[in-house]
């Protein structure tokens, strides 16, 4: 349940405000490389755990410690690849699925009576990507739309590290018990509730417009 007396509603993006399938550039990349199928394995991180060079690759990506073109060149070395940098961007960008307006539309309904920010484990490349899809919509990016955003590629860590929350309720200027932080992973809720921040787990974006509903009128 969410209550009114929250004055910070916190949002991942990926599974939550964007609809997101990770096999889809997984088994394109499969698809063109000239390696093993298992190398691409581990992208789809919500369901399996798979340690790997691709796995390194991509958490160190999204923690701001590689370059966009550091990134795809490792992805020509691990899949023996040959394809220039806008063919790369375009399969890794494959993952967004579409942006869910009528979930964003009651969010943003919601700024009038809480702060709106966004946490999310992401990169450069999606972001210029997600960032393109919101403003055709709304002739704003994600960060004019919010109070603010914490991308971990910014922040040099990523959920579900401790620290990550820490530099949020930080930043924010408000107690842990005044945030409630919406994801669609349980990993990423468990350490920000030991911080005393709350926390709602987002299984459909049906059900969590329902509940945001009710806090409309409230």
């Amino acid at each position: 349940m969410i209550h009114e007396n929250y004055k910070i509603l916190l949002f991942d993006i990926g599974g939550v405000i964007i609809d997101i399938d990770p096999s889809i550039t997984e088994n394109k990349f499969k698809e063109l490389s000239n390696s093993r199928d298992d190398n691409f394995k581990g992208l789809d991180y919500r369901y399996e755990k798979f340690s790997s060079d691709l796995t390194t690759l991509f958490i160190n990506y999204e923690q701001g410690f590689i370059t966009d073109s550091e990134f795809r060149d490792g992805l020509r070395q691990i899949g023996s690849i040959d394809m220039p940098d806008k063919d790369i961007d375009n399969i890794w960008n494959l993952v967004i699925v579409k942006l869910n307006k009528s979930l964003l539309d009651i969010i943003l309904t919601l700024k009038n009576k809480y702060s709106i920010m966004i946490l999310s484990n992401t990169n450069n490349i999606h972001r210029i990507y997600f960032d393109s899809l919101c403003k055709r919509i709304y002739n704003k990016t994600f960060d004019h739309l919010f109070d603010h955003v914490f991308y971990s590629y910014e922040m040099g860590c990523r959920k579900p590290d401790k620290v990550i929350y820490e530099k949020v309720i930080d930043s924010s200027g408000f107690k842990p018990d005044e945030i409630v932080f919406f994801d669609d992973m349980k990993e990423n809720l468990t350490e920000c509730e030991k911080l005393g921040m709350n926390s709602y787990h987002v299984t459909d974006s049906k059900s969590l417009e329902e509940s945001l509903k009710g806090l409309i009128n409230n």
